[in-house]
């Protein structure tokens, strides 16, 4: 008879036990939100040459960690290198134009002040003319010499000012093709630039499809880049939509990789989808069809990832990871915007 009482005292205290162990599991999950349905997602900068031309070089192997500024390829130059010798020659003639344009202006310039002179000569002498001839002191052929001179001189100033304007407006067509040139020097040298295809952010070279000699064009993916750490790494999870009740933007995320169980990373949370997988979908589903049937949803939920934990870089896109959120630390407070007072509010 005891020992009856015994085993069902030892069966009594391992349901007891089991029924504790689950419930302080559905306790932990309820403020401990966790989901396996999360993998590591990042940024992938795709390389492309922005102009035509021929691979000279590839400077980059599959896999290989390469920081920002540095060559990855180059294209051969002698066609950007025959533009630029091209352009600079023309911006010389454009410039030496400019530079006669100027002569003959400053010409035009000495040539209407010396016929101004002239004219003011003229005149000078037309007035004591005209003194002299009312009183018959000269002879009426001087007098009309003098007049004759004045018509002359002024005519020749009128016509040395419009030689003058049109030089001027000669050295504005000048001006123009000059900065013109000079634009389209300043591209073919940007355009030689671009012979030289070099990484934009520090990561792994990752598609590596160019090779030595191949003829590519503009846009044409030869390779991507892609950093593993900073804020270009972070974490998809998707959580049930049952599951979001307690999620908050800047709760604290721990999370392990299948790759490396053992590893805790941290990271917080960053964002929460406007929308389900569904609703974004390029064919959303139908559920107005007569046969419908209740699934329950899942919203992406965006994690930034501590980069105290990933000094290593060890994380890699694609890596299915496990998630839990810690529901019961207060996420930070955000500063709230004073209201802005309206023109009919007093002080």
């Amino acid at each position: 008879m005891a020992r009856r009482w015994i085993s069902l005292a030892v069966i009594l205290v391992i349901v007891l036990a089991i029924a504790f162990t689950l419930w302080r599991t559905w306790k932990h999950s309820e403020v401990h939100p966790n989901t396996e349905d999360a993998y590591v997602s990042g940024d992938v900068y795709s390389v492309s040459s922005r102009i035509p031309g021929t691979l000279l070089t590839v400077d980059v192997v599959e896999n290989q960690e390469i920081r920002q500024g540095e060559v990855i390829a180059t294209l051969d130059p002698r066609d950007a290198d025959a533009l630029v010798e091209e352009v600079e020659t023309a911006l010389g003639e454009a410039r030496a134009t400019l530079a006669t344009r100027r002569a003959d202006i400053e010409e035009k310039r000495a040539k209407s002040a010396a016929n101004a002179s002239r004219l003011d000569l003229a005149r000078t002498n037309l007035t004591r003319y005209t003194e002299l001839i009312r009183k018959n002191s000269i002879p009426r052929a001087r007098y009309d010499d003098a007049v004759a001179a004045e018509s002359v001189a002024a005519a020749d100033l009128e016509a040395s000012r419009k030689a003058l304007a049109a030089k001027e407006a000669e050295l504005g067509v000048a001006e123009q093709k000059v900065r013109v040139q000079e634009a389209h020097l300043k591209n073919a040298r940007l355009s030689r630039s671009y012979c030289t295809i070099t990484a934009i952010v520090d990561g792994s070279v990752s598609k590596l499809t160019a090779t030595e000699g191949q003829v590519v064009a503009p846009g044409q993916p030869l390779c991507a880049v892609v950093p593993l750490s900073g804020t270009h790494i972070w974490v998809e999870a998707n959580f049930k939509e049952t599951e979001l009740k307690r999620i908050r933007v800047g709760q604290p995320v721990t999370f392990r990789t299948d790759l490396n169980p053992d590893r805790v990373y941290t990271g917080r949370v960053e964002g929460i989808s406007a929308g389900t997988g569904a609703a974004f979908a390029l064919l959303p589903a139908e559920n107005a069809t007569g046969n419908w049937v209740k699934i329950v949803q899942r919203l992406p939920v965006r994690v930034a990832i501590d980069p105290a934990s990933n000094k290593d870089a060890s994380l890699r896109l694609g890596l299915s990871v496990h998630v839990e959120v810690d529901t019961l630390a207060s996420p930070p407070e955000t500063p709230v915007a004073a209201p802005a007072r309206t023109a009919a509010s007093t002080g």
